[in-house]
Order: structure tokens, then sequence, then C-alpha cells
């Protein structure tokens, strides 16, 4: 068999015997992932548990209940969605490959518009979410300072930090794709 066969169902792995050997395998056996014991201890222990669990629920001691899980889920949602990770698992995209020219080094970024390696969708998500934090915090905490003076100061670093991080985005898009992105500037700027 390939080695590419040998991580497929046992299934296949008959059908290879049979059609290779004209032997007849016969039924492939396959015993339940829970006994009828351990379910009936599942069983048993969740219905002990059931009104400690309910009382929790009630007095909103879970982890759903919880505001920083939401943050720290919907700061990963976020991440996970402008890094590209699902082009990433759809396509089976490696974080990184070898340098064709160099074997001993490691290339993360690939240049051109063709392929795109993990490494860099973590990079541009890393970025992004940054953007994203700074955004939330200007909008949510910087706002209900009292010194206007540290507000200036914190909007112009966080300001500065996002031109910065968009830059970086560009500039890879440029690198990568070679089509440059050019602000629009009023005629009667010139």
């Amino acid at each position: 068999m390939d080695g590419s066969d040998l991580g497929r169902l046992a299934d296949s792995m008959a059908e290879f015997v049979e059609a290779k050997t004209k032997i007849s395998v016969g039924p492939i056996h396959r015993p339940p992932m829970i006994s009828k014991k351990q379910m009936s201890i599942i069983v048993l222990a969740g219905l002990i548990l059931s009104p400690f669990l309910v009382k929790r629920i009630l007095s909103g001691g879970t982890l759903l209940h919880d505001k920083h899980v939401w943050m720290a889920g919907s700061i990963f949602v976020y991440f996970f969605s402008v890094s590209g990770a699902m082009h990433n698992i759809i396509r089976k995209m490696p974080m990184f490959m070898m340098d064709r020219e160099d074997p001993s080094k490691l290339v993360f970024f690939y240049q051109g518009s063709g392929m795109q390696l993990g490494a860099e969708g973590f990079a541009v998500g890393f970025l992004y979410t940054i953007l994203g934090l700074l955004l939330a915090f200007m909008t949510h905490v910087l706002v209900r300072l009292k010194s206007r003076t540290v507000q200036r100061v914190v909007m112009l670093f966080a300001l500065f930090v996002s031109f910065w991080a968009v830059k970086k985005v560009i500039q890879l898009d440029n690198w990568k794709t070679g089509y440059g992105i050019h602000a629009y500037w009023p005629s009667s700027w010139n």
C-alpha cells in the first residue's frame, strides 16, 4: 500500500487486501466508543451534578457569564477572521517553507500573489488585531479619562501605531502583488 493509504479507514484496507489476494476479509468489528457501563456512570454523574449545575447557571457563576472569556473569544474570532486562517486550513497552506536556493533557511513570506503562507496571514492578522484593539481602547476606555492631556498623548500614540500597522499591511500587499496603493489627493492640494 502507499503511505498515504495507511491513514484511511479499515474498509479501504480490507478492499486493498481483497483486491490483491482475492481473500475475503469478512466484517469489520467496531466496538462502540463508550460501553454500556461507562454510559451508565456518565448518566449517574450527570444526575448527581445537575442540581449543582443548575444552581451555578441561575446564580451567574459559570464561564459563560464571565465578560473576560467573551472578550478573549471575540478577539480570537477577530484574529482568526483577518489572518486568513480559514483559507490556510481549507487550502492546507504551510506556515513556512524551505528556501529553494538555500535549504538551511526558511521562507515565511512568499513573493507573488499565487500563494500565501500561514506566517503571512498571522502577521497581517496580528497587525489588524493591534489596530482593532487600539480602536476599541480609544472609543471605550480613553474617552472616560478626565485629563485631556493624557487623552491627547495616548490618542496620538494610538494613531501613530495604527498608521504604522496599516502601512506595513499595505507594504506587504505591494511587495506580494506588485500593485501600488496610492492615496487620493484632491487636485486643489497639488
